[in-house]
């Protein structure tokens, strides 16, 4: 905070009323144009309000507080206090006073009927600038709406910015105007994107709407292009691991390969080596490739490509761990005892050479027998790290590592670019072997940092709350599986719980709720531990080509051994673990949209086929049904049960038929159709009987 800034708050308590900023001027012997920036800077922090009268009070004094609106469909929304240990308040939608979705607002706490509610003193900051949304278009003027569910109303265009503007064609909107006093937000057109029915457009959709950029800026290819070969050919100091048999693991579609495993047998033991691409090496601090990989923060996957969080020429060239070139590494080199305990670790730069590249499936099927090698290497690494990865899960379970193995699913692109098929994506020993081998040298690294420096990043889970898990209990109750609460939140007994539901037929729905009742793990420079893993020091240090906080952590270890120069100040680690857990939560968003897009699309051209699901969720208003294909939920309304007048039984949770007592309750399996799709919601419709999508 700014000497001025003090001044100002000095003023403002000493009078101890509102000051109009002739007063401030007064009393700080100062300009208007001197202080008027520094007002509006306050006023965005929140320190300040300016009231309707155009006086500045202090926040704290008038009992406001800043946070965010959560917005809803039907108007209403919450306000997200930033205040730590304050609950979420409700917003009634007068009450919102010209704040949408996202917004930054400062709230003054009423009470309503004996509640607490929200009311809307001012918005600092708007979440949204602009908008992707579908143009609805009359004669005189047009709406935009706005891929944005929780953006409740359109946004009126006047005709002015309307006239060549077709219905359902997709729209970059700008918001001239927001929400005031019941009439909807004003835009205009910056650009549209193309039509609803074209091929592809909802990967521009989300694209536009998270404003990922696939191109890199012409100063990042000129700085690479100008080093990137100089500074491969200038290695440094590395230990030269090309002789020892190594080989990556990764997805049949996989194009960057940052990570590479050795195992090797010992007497009463083993040595893992967890061999890390060297993207620090390349990308040094502050430079224009620095830059955009910490903007970026991570990389995002669609089902048809990727958009990289490096360029091309290092993500999938320099970086990537190809089979027979030398590459350049951070070894992680981990010993340990017969029952899989760590015994020792030795982090070094390195230079290897990946002898396989493998996909999860063929390895697979290497350490199953269904295929056999004459490779002996390969043999022996393969039964190796099979033995030591079984060891190590056993161990790691024992202590109370939640697995919730959640399926997730893998779209099959056809030869026209389209989703020509969508099923649950398998996993095998081959997945859960380099998960654990990855984890393993990430807890490996974090202790080794913890103990060496006084500043690090740490990848953290904290305990969930439980009140959650106790309200979770009572949902596996209703899905017919009696959960006690534990007694004590520990890591082990939310284990225990997860397993019992693993072996349920609900157990993907079971489980995604579980998850949601956990804590989000997120990135600090304070560590809390991993309650996820039961690891009291954890850290991501395995995948730098595609997510910023490994870089840092490679950065660190290289200033230790190696006289790296990266020395950060406490402030910018703070900022980037925020900065990446930001990233990362928007990364989330936008890959769970373009999934459902794809998902939505595919049952729109099946629509005439049957889907097999159980229901999950039963409302006065409807059948919710989970359909196991395509790992998606949709709503049959209840109009559209015909066959009998349906009333909703709160106390059971179904729906019961008047005449002929049919019930409809949770983990009903159906055969349902697909009736409408709704691209604005991302949501489906779906009906008992064949019929049309509309």
């Amino acid at each position: 905070m700014s000497k001025l800034e003090d001044n100002i708050k000095e003023i403002l308590k000493k009078e101890g009323r509102p000051l109009s900023i002739e007063e401030l001027c007064k009393g700080l012997d100062a300009q208007k144009t001197g202080i008027r920036k520094i007002l509006r800077s306050m006023i965005i922090s929140g320190e300040i309000v300016k009231l309707k009268s155009a006086k500045y009070a202090i926040t704290d004094e008038l009992n406001l507080f800043t946070g965010y609106v959560d917005g809803h469909p039907d108007g209403y929304a919450f306000f997200v206090p930033e205040k730590e240990g304050m609950e979420d308040l409700f917003i009634p939608p007068k009450r919102l006073n010209g704040a949408v979705h996202k917004d930054r607002v400062s709230i003054k706490v009423e009470t309503f009927k004996g509640k607490k509610e929200a009311h809307v003193v001012k918005v600092l900051e708007r979440g949204y600038k602009k908008v992707v949304g579908r143009v609805e278009k009359s004669k005189y003027f047009a709406y935009v709406v706005p891929f944005i569910k929780k953006f409740a109303g359109d946004i009126y265009v006047p005709n002015r910015f309307s006239k060549r503007l077709k219905t359902d064609d997709v729209v970059v909107c700008e918001i001239l105007k927001y929400p005031d006093k019941g009439k909807n937000a004003e835009g205009k057109i910056v650009r549209k994107l193309g039509t609803l029915s074209d091929k592809g457009i909802e990967n521009e959709i989300v694209m536009e709407k998270y404003e990922f950029k696939r191109k890199f800026p012409k100063n990042v290819n000129t700085e690479l292009h100008e080093n990137a070969k100089k500074m491969f050919d200038n290695p440094g100091e590395r230990v030269d691991l090309t002789k020892l048999f190594t080989v990556t693991i990764d997805g049949e579609s996989a194009k960057d390969f940052d990570d590479a495993i050795s195992v090797v047998s010992k007497d009463n033991g083993y040595i893992l080596y967890v061999h890390i691409a060297d993207v620090a090496h390349f990308v040094r601090p502050d430079t224009n490739v620095d830059k955009e990989a910490y903007n970026r923060a991570t990389s995002v996957y669609f089902p048809e490509f990727a958009i990289p969080m490096l360029p091309v020429k290092l993500s999938n060239d320099l970086c990537s761990l190809k089979p027979r070139v030398k590459r350049l590494t951070l070894t992680a080199e981990i010993h340990y005892d017969a029952f899989g305990n760590r015994q020792k670790s030795n982090i070094y730069q390195s230079v290897i050479k990946s002898n396989y590249r493998l996909t999860y499936d063929s390895a697979y099927k290497y350490i199953s027998g269904e295929t056999n090698t004459t490779n002996k290497k390969l043999s022996e690494l393969l039964s190796n790290a099979a033995a030591l990865a079984n060891i190590i899960i056993e161990r790691r379970r024992k202590k109370g590592t939640i697995d919730f193995d959640l399926p997730e699913v893998e779209f099959i692109i056809g030869d026209d670019g389209d989703i020509a098929d969508i099923k649950p994506a398998e996993r095998n020993i081959a997945h859960r072997l380099i998960e654990n081998f990855m984890i393993e040298a990430n807890e490996a690294v974090s202790e080794f940092l913890e103990n060496s420096v006084d500043l690090s990043i740490y990848r953290v889970h904290g305990e969930p709350d439980p009140l959650k898990i106790e309200e979770f209990t009572e949902t596996c109750k209703r899905f017919g599986l009696d959960i006690e609460k534990p007694q004590v939140i520990t890591p082990k007994s939310l284990q225990l719980i997860s397993e019992r539901i693993a072996n349920s037929k609900y157990s993907y729905i079971l489980s995604s709720i579980l998850v949601r009742t956990m804590q989000k793990a997120l990135y600090s420079t304070e560590n809390i531990g991993h309650f996820g893993l039961a690891s009291e020091s954890y850290t991501h240090f395995t995948s730098p080509i595609r997510r910023y906080p490994d870089l840092l952590i490679h950065r660190l270890l290289k200033s230790i051994f190696y006289k790296y120069n990266f020395r950060p100040k406490k402030q910018f680690m703070k900022e980037s673990a925020e900065h990446c857990s930001a990233m990362e939560k928007q990364e989330e968003e936008a890959e769970r949209e373009i999934n459902q897009y794809k998902k939505l699309k595919y049952l729109e051209k099946h629509s005439s086929e049957p889907f097999a699901g159980h229901v999950n969720r039963v409302s006065s208003s409807g059948i919710f049904v989970f359909l196991t294909k395509v790992l998606l939920t949709g709503f049959i309304p209840i109009s559209k049960l015909d066959d009998d007048y349906y009333v909703y039984n709160p106390e059971l949770e179904c729906l019961v038929g008047k005449n002929t007592k049919k019930t409809y309750k949770i983990g009903d399996m159906l055969e349902i159709y697909v009736d409408k799709v709704n691209y604005d919601y991302l949501e489906v419709d779906f009906m008992l009987q064949a019929g049309i999508a509309q």
